[in-house]
């Protein structure tokens, strides 16, 4: 099979972003459910307040676990701990995340109990920044 093509100019020139910053972060509860059949995941946000320094490339946070509700019953509630969260990390365009020195791989269950923690943010055109994160409270 040959494919060609001829489309030579008239392309849109793309940006090459730059930046390299987290805007916010954000935290959650993930348990299996056992009843009924079949074993279902349940998740639950968490409420988390977080404060972005992009001077000084920090991000501080204080998690806030809801209050139990029939979604989120008291005995799950009572399991959260910041040893056992997923994080997520919003970030620039077309940027990516790695963590650094040891600090939990964020979208996976991880262990958020012992920061602070680095991670490096590398903008589309190359351009790099290691942000702290810490968190600062952890409020149930």
């Amino acid at each position: 099979m040959l494919l060609s093509a001829c489309l030579q100019s008239g392309l849109e020139e793309l940006p090459a972003f730059e930046e390299a910053d987290i805007t916010n972060f954000r935290f959650e509860y993930r348990w299996i459910n056992e009843e009924g059949n079949y074993p279902q995941l349940n998740v639950q946000g968490l409420e988390t307040l977080t404060e972005v320094d992009a001077t000084s490339g920090t991000v501080t946070c204080v998690v806030k676990v809801p209050n139990a509700s029939q979604d989120f019953p008291e005995s799950i509630r009572s399991q959260v701990a910041l040893s056992e969260l997923v994080g997520f990390a919003d970030i620039s365009n077309a940027s990516t995340i790695q963590p650094t020195d040891g600090a939990p791989v964020l979208g996976q269950l991880a262990d958020f109990s012992q920061g602070p923690y680095e991670y490096e943010i590398t903008a589309a055109n190359g351009n790099k920044k290691v942000w702290i994160l810490e968190i600062a409270g952890f409020e149930k």
